[in-house]
């Protein structure tokens, strides 16, 4: 498999002039004027710097494409956008969910693909419709979900006694108790929202990795990003809902991959590029893991 089928240096940059164009024409909102900045700025010396704090944690990362629409003479094409790199729920954390990041880690890190095509996230792709576009418009949804293939990277015991299948849904209802939060009348599980928030500081974006605990998805290869603290206020930890937060958006983390490494783009600039583009579906064309 191809992983971009155009030049990569020319695809990086019809995307990221689509997506500034768009954010220019299409509203003259302030907000959209700044995420437009931030997607054509070059912040090298907050790339490549790395904190020591963020030497501790295990981490996954998704190399995002778009696919185009196809016509009469061409087929789609994928175009790089970059890659995304998450903080994971360190091991020894109180709020740690063995079982869920196992999950979502052996997925990204495609370990059973070999007997199983499907045990990855490679070729997943996103949800992409009016609620996930970042148009400045009440329609969107501060989310992006990815459901997967509905192969997992585990199998976990059942209530019944017997392991669960590699397409079965699994759960830790004890672990789940343990790592349980109110909010807003109901409940999210996992690694506080303000503890990561105090984690990062005031002037960074938290946007969290997170997984179905209750409703469709749970136990599966479903995930989503959820863009917290950039979302109304209205909106908030409410976005957290039935889901557990497994780890964060590392935002100044390189967002380059292949041959486009080096461009300067960093992982907050990939991801706000990915909401607002309208060209077409985020894909994942290649995924892995970083452990310590």
């Amino acid at each position: 498999m191809v992983r971009i089928i155009l030049p990569v240096a020319a695809a990086a940059s019809i995307l990221h002039t689509s997506c500034v164009a768009l954010l220019l024409t299409s509203s003259t909102s302030t907000r959209n004027k700044r995420v437009a900045s931030s997607i054509q700025s070059v912040e090298q010396t907050s790339q490549d710097s790395t904190t020591s704090e963020d030497d501790q944690y295990d981490k996954i990362y998704f190399d995002i494409g778009v696919k185009t629409q196809s016509n009469n003479q061409h087929g789609s094409k994928i175009l790089n956008v970059g890659r995304l790199w998450f903080n994971i729920t360190p091991t020894n954390h109180p709020h740690y969910l063995p079982l869920h990041i196992s999950n979502l880690c052996n997925l990204a890190a495609s370990k059973r693909k070999a007997v199983d095509p499907k045990a990855t996230y490679v070729r997943c792709t996103f949800q992409f419709s009016p609620a996930t576009i970042d148009d400045g418009s009440f329609r969107y949804r501060w989310g992006h979900q990815c459901d997967g293939f509905g192969r997992n990277g585990i199998q976990a015991s059942l209530a019944s006694g017997r392991v669960s299948d590699w397409d079965e849904p699994f759960s830790d209802p004890e672990r789940i108790k343990e790592c349980a939060h109110d909010s807003f009348g109901g409940k999210y599980y996992g690694w506080r929202y303000d503890e990561i928030s105090n984690l990062l500081g005031g002037d960074t974006a938290a946007i969290l990795l997170t997984v179905p605990i209750h409703g469709p998805g749970a136990g599966t290869s479903k995930f989503s990003i959820v863009r917290v603290s950039e979302s109304p206020r209205e909106w908030g930890e409410r976005l957290l809902l039935n889901s557990a937060v497994v780890g964060f958006l590392d935002c100044t983390a390189n967002g380059g991959f292949g041959d486009d490494t080096d461009d300067g783009r960093n992982s907050l600039q990939v991801l706000r590029a990915m909401a607002q583009q309208k060209i077409g579906v985020p894909t994942i064309v290649g995924c892995g893991t970083e452990m310590k």
